[in-house]
């Protein structure tokens, strides 16, 4: 996912302040969808597949069962590939399948950005998943020892909002700053501290 380079200079200088005042390293991630979702396709398909013929049934056009093969066939290439539009791809997939997802890509990146190689286990992720709406706030062990769950909760519900409503680099940037005013309380900086892990945003493109 493409970011104006404003967008992410102010999102580096939401970190470098935070982590001015902690000892616990924030990284931020934003990435287009967490996965393909292949399923969602063979439902659109499916459905346009059976409502195409089944209007021209009520239409009495055309006539034979042979007309109505062909007719099902391009509704099921149709359906297939509008799948592609973000919203009913996030239609024609469960929430299941949404939160797995997410929180599986959310794992990935933890590990993949080195976020359980702090040197007191105090590197927490901040995932956005744009196509889905959703995300996800994944602290190490360090943090989830002094820190509950439901605090993170509360900090997400209304960044979602935020999205939701276009928002997303602000809502990132305010994220960022109640998740720093945490680890500040739990965490305070230390006299040797030093900055772990990169300040810069992940994205699809890094």
């Amino acid at each position: 996912m493409e970011l104006l380079r404003e967008d992410k200079i102010k999102i580096e200088q939401a970190i470098k302040t935070v982590e001015s005042t902690t000892s616990g390293e924030i990284v931020p991630a934003i990435f287009t969808q967490s996965d393909f979702y292949p399923a969602s396709h063979f439902r659109l398909a499916i459905t346009i597949g059976i409502l195409i013929p089944t209007l021209s049934l009520l239409t009495e056009w055309p006539e034979g069962p042979g007309s109505i093969l062909w007719l099902q066939l391009p509704g099921l290439v149709l359906g297939y590939y509008l799948a592609y539009i973000p919203t009913l791809k996030r239609w024609f997939s469960t929430k299941k399948e949404i939160a797995e997802e997410v929180h599986q890509r959310a794992l990935q990146a933890f590990f993949e950005n080195n976020l359980h190689t702090t040197k007191d286990r105090t590197g927490i992720l901040i995932m956005v998943s744009a196509l889905e709406h959703r995300v996800e706030i994944l602290a190490d062990k360090g943090i989830n020892d002094k820190v509950e769950v439901e605090t993170w909760n509360k900090i997400l519900t209304p960044f979602i909002d935020q999205i939701k409503n276009d928002q997303l680099i602000d809502g990132l940037v305010d994220t960022i700053v109640e998740c720093g005013k945490v680890l500040t309380e739990y965490f305070p900086i230390k006299s040797d501290d030093r900055n772990e892990l990169s300040n810069k945003i992940v994205t699809d493109k890094s």
